[in-house]
């Protein structure tokens, strides 16, 4: 059976999505955890195989549709390990059943016996797993090996390799203690000869013990060395069994007597480097001044160094901190005496520059971009492609604390945009500050109704159901709110929330809603019932510091745990929060809530967001349903979402979901949840309909 719990990707090649939704709903009811996707071209193989990382092919060789010969060609073309299961029509022609095997086919299967084809599917991704780790195994040694080698050669301990009593190898630390001039030179010596005449038989003893195969670890043996130029000196020798290409070596390292015997500390200061961040945080401050507001105008710069993960992939982490630092110095050299640069992240520096107006700044990044670049041994890129990316805030107005000064500098990088504070005028960075503005009494007579519905009792809470289409048993809600007014009528979220927030009144709202919904959620749950809420917050809520200990009292007040809770984010409120919202997240992970965003999907890069937040779902927006059957640009970008998420470990849910049509669609994708008025309208019930 399939030894792996996480979902696998099949790739169903037939005409009929009747067909396909058939036989992966037969594996799963064999325990296999598949998704699927279906298309009856084989020239469509290796574009679905590479964008959607497929994990093996199903062929439905009785599909007249399908062209078995063209699907055996790609499959064989194919660079990735997919394994190819034909399923066939008994009753037909046995020639193409031993042409099939003979291709390259896994094995042939009867389209009526599913047991076979279960059996088939799990043996094959059981095989398919094992050998994913080996090779997985296989690169991590490779990696561990070229690191190991690397820190050979840079160490400042003397270290060598022998075979037979002969040097293999030795790095430059060895060459120079023993008076070597190159490595060829000291190939030609056995390495009792490094040893006083005196020593040899002890030293020669203590070799053979350490090639036996119980064996482990160093050992070490005191001596007196004897250099290539006759020079004598005293120290200690280790050794211990080791590999050097594919062959059994020892690895010795030798050390003078005027030297700890402790670990090598010659590269300390390559290993530790302290990071800025308190340092600028403080200069920060300091051109912020007592209140808040810059006597003069500053521009604080985020360079983050490309492709930094890579780098220490491949290099290990000693050397590829280093090559990260050595950014610093080009950095230095391009911006001068300007202002204060530090670094304040793995890959990230920070620098604070006075007196710089928008242009200026500009002008800056973009020499930033030009110049500052890694050694040209560490990147295959052209040298036109820059190595950093550059955000930067221009602050000059009242500003918050440095802390989200810095925030904003790091998401104008990633973002690749400029957020600007000009004086007298802070230019509004999310829904509520723009929606916000000073009410004139008798300006909006919902104000009025939203504080009477406040003080009188007269919201309600209704539930819409998010339906899994993976299998999934438990049963997860959206909680909405209405308002009844004191004719009677009920007013949706769309009808009052603009007031609501013009008014200050949505987190009073907001906290109305999340204490029903706990208390709510604590009666269901005595009765037995598994499900669980998701609650959106509005901006001043989640600004709010003090709004998850109130979560936490609710929580405390009903004995609701935080796992059944899921808080909902809008994606239009993340960009001019992230800080606020990085903070919030962090504390609701530690009562062990989920957080989701809503509306997902209307920037560039989502995969931002994603990186920058620790998410557990994702809402797509409604639009994407909209005539969904009928748009293919929006199903390529819907499977891209999810897919996305997929890569991120985040749950998917498409919102909107309106029709038939779509949800065959969203199955087909991998798509993990629908939910939509098709399925269900909101209700006061906590009913699913079936």
């Amino acid at each position: 059976m399939l030894a792996q719990a996480q979902p696998v990707i099949l790739l169903v090649m037939t005409s009929q999505p009747n067909e396909a939704e058939r036989l992966i709903t037969s594996l799963r009811n064999g325990g296999l955890p598949v998704r699927g996707m279906y298309t009856a071209t084989a020239d469509r193989i290796d574009e679905l195989v590479e964008r959607r990382a497929c994990d093996l092919i199903i062929c439905c060789s009785y599909d007249p549709s399908v062209d078995l010969d063209a699907v055996l060609t790609r499959h064989r073309e194919l660079a990735a390990d997919v394994p190819l299961i034909v399923v066939a029509d008994h009753r037909g022609d046995q020639e193409s059943v031993i042409k099939a095997l003979r291709a390259g086919a896994r094995d042939v299967t009867d389209r009526e016996d599913v047991e076979h084809l279960q059996l088939v599917v799990g043996r094959e991704l059981t095989d398919l797993h094992v050998r994913r780790q080996v090779r997985h195994l296989t690169h991590r040694l490779q990696q561990c090996e070229s690191r190991a080698r690397e820190l050979v050669e840079t160490t400042g301990e003397a270290v060598a390799f022998i075979q037979d009593g002969m040097h293999v190898h030795a790095n430059p630390a060895y060459l120079s203690l023993f008076r070597f001039p190159t490595v060829d030179d000291l190939q030609s010596a056995a390495f009792l000869d490094l040893i006083a005449t005196d020593q040899r038989a002890a030293v020669r003893d203590f070799l053979r013990t350490r090639t036996t195969p119980e064996a482990q670890g160093l050992a070490e043996i005191p001596t007196i060395f004897v250099r290539a130029d006759a020079g004598n000196f005293r120290g200690t020798l280790f050794a211990a069994p080791a590999e050097r290409d594919g062959e059994p070596c020892l690895r010795l390292i030798v050390r003078t007597a005027d030297r700890s015997t402790g670990p090598a500390t010659d590269s300390a200061d390559h290993l530790h480097e302290i990071t800025g961040t308190a340092t600028l945080i403080a200069a920060i401050a300091t051109a912020l001044g007592n209140e808040g507001r810059p006597a003069t105008p500053f521009t604080l710069f985020y360079i983050r160094l490309r492709g930094a993960a890579d780098l220490l992939r491949t290099l290990g982490l000693t050397q590829g901190v280093a090559v990260i630092g050595s950014v610093a110095a080009p950095l230095a050299l391009v911006c001068g005496e300007l202002g204060v640069l530090a670094r304040v992240s793995d890959d990230g520096f920070g620098l604070l520059v006075p007196e710089l107006d928008e242009t200026a700044a500009h002008t800056l990044a973009e020499r930033i971009r030009a110049e500052v670049r890694l050694p040209a041994a560490q990147t295959a890129k052209t040298r036109i492609e820059a190595d950093c990316d550059v955000g930067y805030v221009v602050v000059s107005g009242p500003s918050a604390d440095p802390k989200e000064v810095l925030d904003d500098a790091y998401r104008a990088c990633l973002g690749g945009t400029v957020l600007i504070t000009r004086a007298g005028m802070q230019e509004p960075t999310s829904l509520a500050a723009r929606d916000k503005q000073p009410t004139i009494e008798g300006e909006d007579p919902l104000t009025s109704k939203i504080e009477s519905a406040l003080d009188n009792d007269r919201f309600i809470l209704v539930y819409q159901p998010i339906v899994s289409l993976m299998g999934d048993n438990q049963e997860n809600y959206t909680v909405l709110v209405r308002l009844i007014d004191e004719s009677g009528d009920l007013l949706e979220a769309k009808d009052f929330i603009v007031p609501a927030i013009r008014s200050g009144l949505i987190e009073r709202i907001d906290k109305w809603a999340i204490r029903n919904a706990v208390k709510t959620m604590h009666e269901h749950r005595q009765a037995g019932r598994n499900f669980n809420f998701f609650i959106n917050l509005a901006e001043d809520t989640f600004r709010d510091p003090g709004a998850v200990i109130w979560i936490c009292d609710c929580l405390q007040e009903f004995d609701v745990r935080g796992n059944w809770l899921t808080f909902v984010i809008q994606e239009e409120l993340v960009d001019g929060n992230l800080g606020s919202l990085s903070r919030l997240v962090e504390s609701l992970k530690k009562i062990k809530c989920r957080i989701a965003i809503n509306r997902f999907g209307g920037t560039d890069h989502p995969q931002m967001l994603l990186q920058g937040l620790s998410l557990d779902f994702i809402l797509l927006r409604p639009e994407f349903t909209q005539g969904l059957a009928d748009d293919k640009d929006k199903q390529q970008r819907l499977l891209a979402l999810a897919n996305l998420a997929r890569e991120f470990n985040v749950k998917s849910v498409v919102t909107g979901v309106e029709d038939a049509r779509a949800l065959t669609i969203l199955w087909t994708a991998g798509v993990d949840y629908v939910q939509g008025n098709f399925l269900q309208r909101p209700s006061t019930n906590l009913e699913m309909a079936t």
